[in-house]
């Protein structure tokens, strides 16, 4: 069964009682059990013409609680999309789905959503002020660009007086989104690819009539039905909310601080049982299986080349474009270092 949670106030409240997620800054959904998350979310950029069904919002009069009312001065609105939903399948595959536009907006591979800024530090319990958006985590490969992709019956979505948002259903724990365009009712499903830096999506309309996806250059059609893989290329790498660490110079628990909360506990375990990524209990000089070459030894030089150029050197078992590239200082690479070295072998 999917997990399928709602973000009210800073909890993280599952919508038929599951286990509350609320601790976990980077949460991560499986292939087979996608997370479907709303929040607010970061914009990567996007065209302005891609919100054509949005308004714009406008600056608010600033409010004293202590007070009890307005004071001079205003409140910017946040820099974020509000009406959107995050879908996470693991490692490959994140995108959002906004429910205004009734369309993908951007689609990432390699994480998900980095929580910290508005669910707050794990340890200290409190979020950082006047910043609710989630930071990306992975490399970005598909961005919406202009109006709305879908024609049906060569009418785009647009001049079939726009699309109106039904919700969706659960097609094998996957989202399957919903929505109106004149006298059809369209769903559409994405889910992850084989290809690296790839989305499978599969498009409906009911009654059936000729679909058209067009996007860049990009273009898929149909009768009734279409179903298409887009590929795209790697446009931005993120590494989530940016840690601020006091380190003079590389050292164990800084590595530990960096390793949680960077997000590699999540797919990286600690006690040898098998993740997203190969377990890093016990990792540290010991020989590793490669897909299509020799073994190799894990020392320093292994370990620091695998966090600065993950696909450098591939896993056997794993696939590749998993995990992003962190563009970080020496010191907190060595400090990651230092600390997976330090990890006892796992009983």
């Amino acid at each position: 069964m999917s997990k399928t949670l709602l973000l009210l106030g800073l909890g993280l409240l599952p919508a038929w009682g599951e286990q509350l997620l609320t601790y976990d800054n980077r949460p991560l959904g499986k292939a087979d059990e996608p997370l479907v998350l709303s929040t607010y979310l970061p914009d990567v950029g996007l065209d302005a013409a891609v919100f054509s069904q949005h308004h714009d919002s406008a600056p608010a009069p600033k409010y004293n609680p202590g007070k009890g009312e307005d004071v001079p001065g205003e409140e910017k609105p946040i820099p974020a999309i509000i009406a959107a939903y995050a879908v996470s399948f693991g490692p490959g595959l994140a995108y959002t789905f906004d429910t205004t536009e009734c369309r993908p907006l951007y689609a990432w591979q390699g994480g998900f959503l980095d929580m910290t800024a508005y669910w707050g530090d794990q340890k200290r319990g409190s979020r950082v002020s006047f910043d609710y958006i989630p930071r990306l985590v992975g490399t970005l490969f598909y961005k919406a660009e202009g109006k709305h992709p879908l024609s049906i019956d060569g009418k785009g979505v647009d001049e079939l007086g726009g699309p109106t948002y039904v919700g969706y259903s659960l097609v094998k724990g996957t989202p399957r989104w919903e929505f109106k365009a004149g006298a059809h009712t369209v769903t559409v499903l994405m889910k992850p690819s084989a290809k690296e830096l790839s989305y499978e999506a599969e498009v409906t309309c009911d009654p059936p009539a000729p679909l058209a996806w067009r996007e860049g250059g990009f273009v898929a059609e149909g009768e009734g039905k279409l179903a298409f893989t887009y590929s795209g290329k790697s446009l931005s790498t993120h590494q989530g909310y940016k840690v601020q660490i006091d380190l003079r110079k590389p050292n164990v628990q800084a590595g530990e601080t960096l390793f949680n909360n960077y997000g590699c506990i999540g797919c990286h375990s600690l006690d040898g049982s098998k993740g997203h990524g190969p377990s890093v209990g016990g990792l540290a000089d010991h020989m590793v299986e490669l897909e299509g070459a020799d073994s190799v030894k894990a020392d320093r030089e292994y370990l620091l080349e695998s966090i600065k150029n993950p696909n450098a050197k591939i896993v056997k078992g794993y696939p590749p474009n998993y995990m992003p590239p962190f563009g970080l200082p020496e010191v907190e690479y060595d400090s990651l270092v230092l600390f997976i070295q330090s990890l006892s072998k796992p009983e």
